[in-house]
């Protein structure tokens, strides 16, 4: 008996594993600079704004010209996906956004796409947006539907673990 209750106590104060899953190298930091040549401007910054909240030690900013950016977005004609390099490839990265979204599908769009540029890959243990699938607006099962400031529910407790596992933690603001 007293090897039984030992075992649940061990197993009651085990933390749960993160689910995260890192793909690929991380980038360089601590800043990441975006040319965004879609139309989606506000669903990318407030993307980018997203991942900028998670507290790791990389930041997404607009860059000032193409020439200077490590990451474009651009638009595709077709599909309903979106589409990135994953992590640092050479110090440049290329995010494709499907054209015809709505302003909550493109923001919950580029800010997985987003994630992928971190490093991270698909994680399918729970609500998170860096799942395969990730259903935005009233589709959504996790929460996202009744979320006021999207961008501020867009990153889970889990996918912010994955990225600041890869960027370390931010000390300052």
């Amino acid at each position: 008996m007293r090897l039984l209750t030992a075992a649940l106590c061990a197993l009651a104060i085990v933390p749960v594993a993160s689910g995260f899953v890192v793909s690929g190298e991380r980038w360089p930091g601590p800043t990441i600079a975006v040319w965004n040549s879609t139309s989606y401007k506000a669903p990318v910054r407030d993307a980018m704004r997203a991942w900028n909240a998670a507290g790791a030690n990389i930041q997404f900013a607009p860059a000032t010209t193409l020439a200077s950016a490590d990451l474009v977005i651009r638009v595709r004609a077709t599909g309903d996906q979106g589409e990135s390099t994953v992590g640092n490839t050479d110090h440049t990265g290329s995010t494709w956004l499907p054209r015809g979204l709505g302003r909550v599908v493109a923001t919950t769009l580029a800010a997985h796409e987003l994630g992928h540029v971190l490093g991270l890959g698909h994680e399918t243990r729970g609500c998170v947006l860096m799942a395969p699938v990730v259903k935005a607006g009233s589709s959504s099962h996790c929460g996202l539907a009744a979320c006021r400031v999207l961008w501020k529910c867009l990153v889970q407790p889990d996918d912010a673990r994955g990225a600041r596992a890869l960027y370390g933690r931010r000390t300052s603001a």
